[in-house]
């Protein structure tokens, strides 16, 4: 399944709201209500981004590694470049 993710940002509420639509169909994705943290951090032997990610409500957690495309994306499309968190560690340059 293909997916469309758009995500807005209120800034009068601070709060973004995430919709997921399905490219096949243009039909809404059903999400549930919830929290998560994301922790970006490098593996400093191969200086690769990790990404750690955990549902709140569940305790599950997950592992996903980039390259440092993926790290680009990240910063470049998703992170507002006034925030704080848009100077996250990536892979070492040189």
């Amino acid at each position: 399944m293909s997916v469309i993710v758009w995500c807005v940002y209120h800034s009068q509420s601070a709060l973004a709201e995430l919709r997921v639509v399905r490219v096949d169909t243009n039909e809404d994705v059903p999400l549930q209500d919830g929290s998560f943290l994301i922790r970006i951090s490098t593996d400093e032997k191969k200086k690769t981004p990790r990404y750690f990610i955990r549902h709140i409500g569940s305790g599950r957690e997950a592992y996903l590694q980039g390259n440092s495309k993926f790290h680009a994306f990240v910063k470049d499309c998703l992170l507002r470049p006034a925030s704080p968190e848009a100077d996250i560690p990536g892979p070492s340059k040189g």
